[in-house]
């Protein structure tokens, strides 16, 4: 199958994802396995290679999240026991107030997701939205909009995070003017598309009903008596392993002591599962006093709570793989260049379109850039410009092709529909407002500085 067929292929598919699991109610898994054999055999697939594109695409999930999913569940769990969570959350709303507690959490994801990638910031700070939640009566939907669209937000636009690093590499850029031009672009994509929307969410979509909160959250327990860990220990628990990656990313960057690299390399490779590890580690030693009786029903609890989180995670790792090895991703990149449109449409389109088939952010971005970049050259266009307008179009359509749908899905227990109306309708709010500033850049190039 070639053409025009294999758009229609990818969108019947997803039609097949929308009905399955909504209307029939289907485990998202068996609907998303299936769907990648019906796509891998319509399209044309060798049989073997349909077989080995799928058990990849779920092995290369669970090997990059796996570790890091179970370290974050675990840490999360001990916070909880240790009361941490809750004395976290009356020193946000003693500090922001009740009225801006989701805009804390959303600044909070836009710095912590700078240096530190997306799924471990996530499951790292997810805890904190359920007690917000109980404690300022206002639907955790709100808390999760805020967090996911702040942390993904400096997930596809500022370095050091791979995706953009890759951009700016490949268009040849000056680093330091695309940070300066990343973040003049993020802010607003990241306060509109988060701390706004939701808040509207919670307004007219998600009010505040307990019975229903508690129904739709993965059940922590709740410190009942006056010995709970204080906010300080919190904090430095949660800073600690985004402080290691901090730490492995930065320091080679300044040195090139051999010792200090390897201790690097081992603290960031993997997602930062070993930068996990040691937090874990940590945090059992620190909030033993807190907690009562063993650790062991605690690990228990929460792995298994996690199993079916790293199918579902794994199983949209093979409905991804399925698509970009069936051709689709490459016809849309040829259909894309075929259109006389400007460059700065045609970049982001392409991003936008690469993004919603392959789920990846990252290889959408490195794709684009490689196609734009000759291009660049040729027409005279700023390469921080359309660097940015690949960057920006990576926030939008997180589909279920990505991993990062089913994490906070599975995460924060949500049904399919209100994994779309939080986490991507408003990364898909972002990514319009973002670009909508590039957009600006480019019509004020003339005069703006390094563009």
């Amino acid at each position: 199958m070639t053409g025009p067929a294999l758009i229609v292929l990818f969108l019947v598919s997803m039609v097949y994802l929308f009905v399955t699991i909504v209307r029939f109610k289907m485990n998202p898994f068996f609907s998303m396995i299936s769907a990648a054999v019906a796509i891998g055999i319509l399209s044309g697939m060798d049989l073997n290679s349909l077989v080995n594109g799928i058990t990849s695409g779920f092995g290369s999930i669970c090997a990059s999240l796996g570790i890091v999913v179970a370290m974050g569940f675990l840490l999360g769990g001990m916070l909880a026991e240790a009361g941490a969570t809750d004395s976290l959350a009356d020193a946000t709303l003693k500090k922001f107030g009740e009225k801006h507690a989701s805009l804390a959490m959303n600044i909070t994801g836009f710095i912590v997701s700078i240096p530190v990638f997306y799924g471990s910031a996530y499951v790292i700070l997810n805890p904190i939205l359920r007690t917000l939640s109980r404690k300022t009566k206002k639907s955790i939907h709100v808390y999760i909009t805020a967090l996911s669209v702040g942390l993904l937000t400096t997930h596809c636009l500022v370095i050091p995070t791979p995706g953009p690093l890759s951009v700016a590499g490949t268009l040849g850029v000056n680093f330091g003017w695309f940070i300066l031009y990343s973040l003049l672009v993020s802010v607003p994509g990241a306060l509109i598309g988060g701390w706004l929307y939701g808040e509207l969410l919670g307004k007219k979509l998600y009010p505040y009903h307990q019975s229903a909160e508690e129904e739709c959250q993965v059940e922590y327990p709740q410190k009942t008596n006056e010995k709970r860990a204080p906010a300080g220990l919190a904090i430095a628990i949660i800073a600690l392993p985004l402080l290691l990656i901090v730490f492995g990313t930065l320091i080679p960057m300044w040195t090139e002591i051999p010792m200090i690299v390897s201790v690097c390399n081992f603290l960031t490779a993997g997602n930062g599962v070993m930068s996990l590890v040691i937090s874990v580690a940590f945090a059992a030693w620190t909030l033993r006093p807190y907690v009562k009786g063993s650790y062991a029903p605690l690990i228990t609890k929460n792995f298994n709570e996690m199993g079916e989180i790293m199918l579902l995670l794994g199983a949209g790792g093979s409905f991804g793989a399925i698509i970009q090895a069936s051709g689709i991703g490459d016809y849309f990149v040829t259909l894309l260049q075929s259109w006389n449109v400007p460059l700065i449409f045609l970049a982001f389109l392409l991003c936008l379109l690469m993004r919603s088939a392959l789920g990846s952010a990252a290889v959408a971005m490195v794709t684009t850039a490689s196609i734009v970049a000759p291009l660049c050259g040729q027409l005279g266009e700023s390469g921080i410009v359309m660097g940015l307008a690949i960057c920006a179009a990576s926030m939008a359509f997180a589909t279920p092709t990505d991993a990062a749908f089913w994490l906070v899905q599975k995460l924060d227990n949500l049904s399919f529909k209100d994994t779309w109306i939080t986490h991507t309708f408003g990364n898909a709010i972002a990514c319009v407002v973002m670009f909508a500033v590039v957009l600006v850049l480019n019509a004020c190039r003339g005069f703006l500085p390094g563009l």
